[in-house]
Order: C-alpha cells, then sequence, then structure tokens
C-alpha cells in the first residue's frame, strides 16, 4: 500500500508513534480526542511513515512517524470527496462543498478534501471554525491544463469561503494559483527532499 501525503491514518493511541522529541501536552490530548494522523511530505525509513498530529489551532503541528503496520485504518482525501459526508452536515463551511464537487466533478478532475474539513470528516470530531479556509488536492493529470487551471482558481473565488488547493503530481506538490499564472514558468514544487523550482 502506497501512502499519499494528506492521507489520515487511525490509530490507536499515542504509543504507536515514534518519537524523537517529547510529545506535547497539546498532541497527546488531540489523539486522545481524534487518534488520527496525517501522512506529512518528508523521507521515512522502510516500513516506518512520516505524519503529523495537528492541534486546535495551525500552530500545533507536531512531526512523528509510524510503523506502518500500527495503523488500523487508512481515509484518502478523494475517499471523502465521494462519501459525499459534508451532506450531513450542518455548518456552513461545509455547504460551500457541494459547489466545489460540481466544478471538480464538471472537469472531471481528481480530487480529495484536506485540512480542518478533511479532518472533521474524516474523524467526526469537530476542528473547523467560523475563519477555517476549504483545503483540497488535485492529482494533477493531462485534464489540468494551463489554460483550464485559471478557470478553476477563479470558479473557486467567487465562493464565499477561502479555497486552498494543492495539485498532487508524481514528484511533488504545487500552488494552483500559482500553476495558474506561470504560462509555461518554472513554479515551485514541495517535494520529499525540500522545494525545488520545476517546469510542468
Amino acid at each position: 500500500m502506497e501512502l499519499k501525503p494528506h492521507d489520515l491514518l487511525e490509530i490507536n493511541n499515542a504509543e504507536d508513534l515514534i518519537c524523537y522529541e517529547v510529545l506535547p501536552e497539546w498532541a497527546e490530548s488531540s489523539i486522545d480526542n481524534a487518534p488520527f494522523v496525517v501522512v506529512r511530505r518528508a523521507r521515512a525509513g522502510p516500513g516506518v511513515a512520516a505524519v503529523g498530529i495537528r492541534g486546535s489551532n495551525r500552530s500545533e503541528r507536531f512531526a512523528a512517524f509510524l510503523p506502518i503496520e500500527r495503523f488500523k485504518r487508512r481515509i484518502t482525501p478523494e475517499e471523502l470527496a465521494k462519501e459525499q459526508g459534508w451532506k450531513k452536515q450542518d455548518k456552513e463551511i461545509f455547504h460551500h462543498l457541494e459547489k466545489v464537487a460540481h466544478l471538480m466533478n464538471h472537469h472531471s478532475l481528481e480530487w480529495g478534501i484536506t485540512g480542518s474539513v478533511g479532518f472533521e470528516l474524516a474523524s467526526g470530531k469537530e476542528t473547523t471554525t467560523k475563519t477555517s479556509d476549504i483545503d483540497l488536492v488535485i492529482r494533477f493529470n493531462d485534464q489540468l491544463t494551463v489554460k483550464l487551471a485559471p478557470e478553476i482558481k477563479n470558479e473557486l473565488e467567487k465562493m464565499k469561503v477561502r479555497v486552498d488547493v494543492q495539485v498532487e503530481a508524481k514528484n511533488g506538490a504545487f500552488s494552483l494559483i500559482e500553476y495558474a499564472g506561470s504560462e509555461g514558468r518554472p513554479i515551485l514544487f514541495r517535494t520529499m527532499d525540500g522545494p525545488i523550482l520545476k517546469e510542468i
């Protein structure tokens, strides 16, 4: 099984994790409340995944590692999109996902939900706030041309909530906004070995 950045992994408890620093109290509480970690973009040894713990605000992020045999369940961003769990939610931020889904599916894009919105849909625990963005991932393919990207960006900017889109390619990820304005110029890729400038 290939784990990808943004995948959510359900674990038993914090003892499943390999940590090279003392686990902060907020991180322990976070795992106790919702035993999920997110796969992060970093190299790890054989049989181990690089993961992160998210807290209740953006400043609370903790990097750790997880033996692959220790996770109970994997939830991908694409699964969250296909399940359409937002239809059962009352919060306003989830109501915007119907428009997002219509746009992505209209253009036959392979997409998924990440960030606090994805975490809340997967875990059932409240993690979004009134100021939360909607974070998305699109898997790069021939459909997402440099001509289509501005159209997608412009449609998302019409929404009443900020939508942040990362495009995942084979060797890294890049911002939809930067790609939309690139006109063939190199753009910043986030890779396992750090950021690089690269042409699409």
